[in-house]
């Protein structure tokens, strides 16, 4: 009888073991696919917009303040800070 209970105890164990892990990875699954399905989404266009505002840190131009970006073909790019309204 001990043993019977012992395998029982075990194989309950087990089986709560592994749903557990299957319900882990489901979440970290879903995480993954979340943030995969909104990079996709995003459009060319405003990927070049993010990475523009990160590469010069545009979070940091003040109100009423420009910046000028001049690139190699003597296009500038202006931005612009509205000041307060």
């Amino acid at each position: 009888m001990g043993d019977l209970q012992a395998i029982v105890n075990i194989g309950l164990g087990f089986i709560g073991y592994l749903f557990i892990m299957a319900k882990a990875g489901g979440w970290l699954a879903s995480i993954f696919l979340k943030r995969w399905d909104r990079r996709r989404k995003l459009s060319a266009k405003q990927r070049a917009v993010n990475d523009l505002y990160d590469a010069f840190e545009l979070e940091k131009i003040q109100q009423g303040t420009d910046l000028k970006i001049t690139t190699k073909g003597n296009l500038v790019i202006m931005m612009y800070r509205k000041g307060a309204e």
